[in-house]
């Protein structure tokens, strides 16, 4: 068992001296800024990825800066390699590659590897051993481990590929601020400390989820040998960690970070442990910028009417991209039907788009049974009349696969022609097309750190969302009563109570014991049973979940009767959700991101 502080490892002799621990604080003038994450643009997952794409080219107009990351080598494409070093674990020595990487600006991204680590053949977390078994801990402990392995060997190796990367002239060894992203590189706050040759560093933390690991259940040996190695715990890694960094907590909206220590989900449930920290350094919410070129998705003409008011041209342009929409889809249909290939299987029969008057829902996105609502939309639906719209799922399986997405199976087999199900990635042109002819986009997430408004907008669809995190700054809602008073105060922070609405949003009110509804939400006890049960059938007859499922009904239900009985106002809806986009801008996130850094440094 490894020591259970830092402070025991110093009492062993463990560690050289204090010296090594409290080391100078960078100079602002000479800074370097270090991202160390665990999504590249090279291997994405969610929201990290996106925000790994852009932040650091943006931030690398005002800082020196870089990227260190793990190679992925059965996702990313083959780099040659750049140095190597060895890092020594206490039961094996490890070899590990860097390999460097340029976009076309000359940004560098380098990248750490080592025989045994950051094997995972589709996404890093989801299935690091197994593509075809699910992450729970609780269900699939080999692949849950090999997750908490890569992490820790990543974290340990950051100061090794640091002095490595310096022998070759290309990043220095002092003035260094590392800006972590997530559980998953957190422990490279202790990693650097115990570092003899990094000369002054500080580290500041960015949580882009809630998440955090707690290393007691993990049995692996060889995370064994990292624990000891890093002189960690066997306890929860942000809990060890957030007191070693540096500055306040960053997050991804305001809204969010207001959330952390607010919402019952968080201050009771996924974060209740990190109450303390989170309130003593402080969280602040930096919002992200666009995901995309903030461009009009429709003509320059249909632009320049809308300024005047005057929506016509917007409302014919969309309904051509809905019927263009019609004709591939039916085409993809097909085509898969011919295919019919294992893991490119739809569900449900075949839709007809051809009547643009019907709206088309779109619901997208990674699953996550305790984040995303699938089986929210599902079960509002379940409460909306046959033939009223179309529902399109494309969702990504993902802790529990195909088999924890069951439900939705059995909508589509419920309401034939009316709900198709794409679970896994589609091709380019379909999916290019539903962004552009669906009607609007769902986002009914139990938590949305930020959020796929803004991508909505971009592509010229309103939005259905929940309001919570992000969402509730990027949605200007319609007047409803599917949003109660909680989320008619939450907008009214953000919004002007005359701004033109951008979609609809939706909030339960107040439940009697919202922390154990919350509890059993997310223990996904149905997960643990033989055979495995149904996620709605576990959820059902809660009142948080029932209460959520009627709000999301009837926000489904206006955003139906807006579309079918008031065009114009639809089309101005479209509109008025482009003109958001200039709110959420990476100039701004860089230079809050920039205060930050001025705090940690002298």
């Amino acid at each position: 068992m490894a020591p259970t502080s830092f402070k025991g490892l110093l009492a062993e002799g463990m560690v050289a001296s204090m010296d090594v621990w409290r080391r100078e604080r960078p100079e602002t003038e000479k800074r370097t800024i270090v991202f160390v994450t665990f999504e590249t643009r090279l291997a994405p997952s969610g929201g990290l990825g996106a925000v790994m794409k852009v932040l650091p080219n943006q931030m690398a107009r005002h800082e020196r800066c870089f990227v260190l990351a793990p190679y992925f080598s059965r996702i990313a494409p083959a780099l040659p390699i750049l140095t190597t070093f060895t890092l020594p674990l206490i039961g094996k020595p490890r070899q590990v590659e860097i390999r460097e990487v340029q976009d076309p600006s000359g940004f560098s991204t380098y990248l750490l590897s080592s025989d045994g680590f950051f094997g995972a053949p589709v996404d890093p977390y989801v299935n690091p051993v197994d593509p075809d078994e699910p992450m729970d801990p609780y269900v699939n402990p080999v692949n849950a481990e090999k997750l908490v392995e890569d992490a820790l060997f990543f974290c340990a190796a950051v100061p090794a590929a640091l002095v490595a990367l310096s022998q070759k002239g290309l990043v220095p060894l002092a003035n260094l601020v590392l800006h972590l992203q997530d559980w998953e590189t957190a422990c490279t706050a202790q990693a650097i400390r115990l570092h003899p040759a990094i000369e002054s560093v500080a580290c500041v933390l960015t949580l882009h989820n809630p998440y955090d690991r707690y290393l007691g259940m993990i049995r692996s040996l060889l995370v064994g040998d990292l624990v000891s190695h890093l002189g960690l715990a066997y306890d929860n890694v942000l809990a060890q960690m957030i007191p070693l960094t540096d500055g306040p907590i960053s997050t991804v909206s305001q809204n969010f970070a207001d959330e952390l220590t607010a919402d019952p989900l968080h201050s009771h449930v996924f974060a209740r442990h990190l109450q303390h920290l989170l309130v003593s350094k402080g969280v602040v919410g930096v919002d992200n910028g666009l995901f995309g070129e903030p461009n009009f998705p429709f003509s320059l003409q249909a632009l320049e009417q809308s300024r005047r008011g005057l929506f016509d041209l917007v409302q014919e342009e969309k309904w051509e991209r809905r019927r263009t929409l019609g004709q591939v889809l039916a085409d993809y249909q097909h085509q898969l039907g011919r295919e019919n290939r294992a893991g490119r299987r739809a569900w449900g029969a075949d839709l007809d788009l051809s009547d643009p008057q019907v709206p088309v829902f779109l619901i997208l996105g990674r699953d996550d049974p305790r984040q995303k609502g699938y089986d929210l939309v599902a079960e509002a639906i379940r409460r909306i009349p046959e033939g009223k719209a179309r529902y399109i799922f494309t969702p990504m399986p993902g802790d529990e696969g195909f088999l924890g997405l069951s439900f939705l199976r059995q909508l589509a087999k419920d309401r034939p022609g009316e709900v198709k199900v794409f679970p896994f990635r589609l091709d380019p042109a379909p999916f290019e097309a539903l962004k552009g002819g669906s009607s609007f986009l769902v986002m009914a997430s139990l938590y949305e750190p930020f959020g796929a408004a803004t991508e909505a907008y971009l592509a010229g669809m309103p939005v259905v969302a929940r309001a919570t995190g992000g969402l509730v700054q990027q949605v200007v809602p319609f007047p409803s009563a599917a949003l109660s008073r909680q989320g008619r105060e939450l907008a009214s922070l953000f919004h002007e109570r005359d701004q033109p609405p951008t979609g609809f949003l939706f909030r339960e009110p107040a439940v009697p014991d919202p922390v154990s509804d919350w509890q059993w939400i997310v223990n996904c006890a149905y997960w643990q049973e033989t055979p495995k049960g149904d996620r709605i059938e576990n959820r059902k007859g809660l009142p948080l979940f029932e209460a959520m499922v009627q709000r999301a009904a009837w926000a489904l239900q206006d955003a139906i009767e807006l579309y079918q009985h008031n065009q114009p106002a639809y089309a101005a809806m479209i509109y008025h959700g482009t003109q958001m986009l200039e709110r959420f801008d990476w100039q701004r996130a860089v230079q809050q991101y920039r205060r930050i850094y001025d705090r940690v440094c002298k």
